[in-house]
């Protein structure tokens, strides 16, 4: 299992977390993701079939994208 985490600026309340969530569970092979609103920061749990660039191609669809 891989974690990774991720700059977020976009995030700006825990909306956005809940957002980013949701999104996320739609990519399979994600076992956890937490964020934090102040620091703008995500990290991610996740194996095969899932990878870093599936985050990041999710994210940027929902318009948070990762730097």
């Amino acid at each position: 299992m891989a974690k990774q985490t991720f700059s977020v600026p976009n995030i700006s309340c825990e909306h956005c977390i809940k957002t980013i969530r949701n999104a996320l569970k739609e990519v399979e092979g994600i076992n956890l993701m937490d964020g934090d609103v102040d620091s703008k920061k995500i990290t991610v749990e996740y194996e095969d079939p899932a990878s870093d660039e599936k985050i990041r191609e999710k994210l940027k669809e929902i318009n948070y994208p990762a730097e």
